[in-house]
């Protein structure tokens, strides 16, 4: 397939890792990781796109709910949160080749909107609160991602930082910003096969969290898998099954995690489609997925809707 090559700008999934969640959920403090599902699956994902600066605009909303969590060290109870998205990256794919791979970083900056009902318990009462906010977000850092290629299969590490950029202040009940660093690992894994169409692909995630000095809160440690299964139709579109599992494998800590370890898990799926057109001058490919969470466990559950446009200069 001649536009295969094209089509593989849509890596930039590697730079949308994610940046800061709504912050009324559960695992780790108020639920609000670093890990947004469907950021990191996408189409060849782990493709060497070839050396060139990538722009992608991400619109992302999610809705979900959950019973509980623990948040500004009170203990909330039934919390809604609506997040909307604005996340622009920037991928920068160079000629240097690095352990026998070639070398590219990135960055992102996101832009969202989070609206947040919740009730808050204390003792036998209780009493409702709601806020929304629209601010910049953690900024996600790329310093270094290495692509490899061996026919058929294609390999791509990265290493993403999460720096606390995003507003925010501890007495506020809606944040932009999680106020503490993260580092996030990934290790990208794709089979795709030029003559069926046919693609296979997984992305596997580490990420460690730092302490939330505001609040002595020390979020523990978690894990992501992304994993694709995906059929170009022709070199302009394509289909695919998107899905995810999320789980803390370290408990919350410090004075702030008022509910113990509280550590979650999550598990969603959903469709994909993906379409280049032919416009005079430009390269540009259209991506939309909807996942619906099907397993949630002591973490918002809800639906995942992205809408991406990636640029190739």
């Amino acid at each position: 397939m001649c536009g295969l090559r094209l089509l593989s700008i849509t890596l930039l999934g590697l730079v949308v890792a994610l940046v800061a969640q709504p912050r009324g959920a559960t695992a780790v403090e108020g639920g609000g990781g670093n890990y947004i599902a469907g950021l990191y699956g996408d189409f060849a994902v782990a493709v060497d796109p070839g050396p060139g600066v990538y722009l992608r605009n991400n619109l992302y909303f999610y809705s979900g709910e959950t019973s509980r969590t623990a948040l500004q060290g009170r203990v909330r109870a039934g919390v809604e949160a609506n997040m909307l998205l604005e996340y622009p990256t920037v991928l920068w794919v160079t000629d240097l080749k690095v352990l026998g791979a070639r070398y590219g970083m990135g960055i992102g900056v996101p832009l969202l909107y989070v609206d947040l009902s919740a009730s808050v318990a204390a003792g036998p009462f209780g009493f409702a609160t709601s806020g929304n906010r629209f601010d910049i977000g953690d900024i996600y850092l790329i310093p270094v991602s290495l692509y490899w290629n061996a026919g058929n299969f294609h390999i791509n590490f990265y290493q993403g930082i999460v720096a606390p950029t995003g507003a925010y202040d501890v007495n506020r009940l809606v944040n932009t910003g999680l106020n503490y660093w993260s580092f996030d690992s990934v290790l990208a894994v794709t089979y795709l096969n030029p003559k069926s169409g046919l693609e296979l692909s997984a992305a596997f995630g580490y990420i460690y969290n730092t302490e939330n000095h505001a609040t002595n809160y020390k979020s523990g440690q978690e894990i992501h898998l992304d994993y694709m299964l995906n059929q170009y139709l022709s070199d302009r579109f394509a289909i695919g099954v998107h899905g995810f599992y999320y789980k803390q494998i370290s408990g919350d800590s410090g004075s702030g995690a008022v509910l113990g370890p509280f550590k979650g898990e999550a598990a969603g799926i959903g469709p994909a489609i993906l379409w280049t057109p032919k416009i005079p001058g430009a390269k540009v490919t259209f991506i939309a997925k909807w996942l619906h969470e099907f397993h949630a466990r002591r973490r918002l559950k809800g639906n995942h809707f992205l809408v991406s446009a990636v640029f190739k200069f």
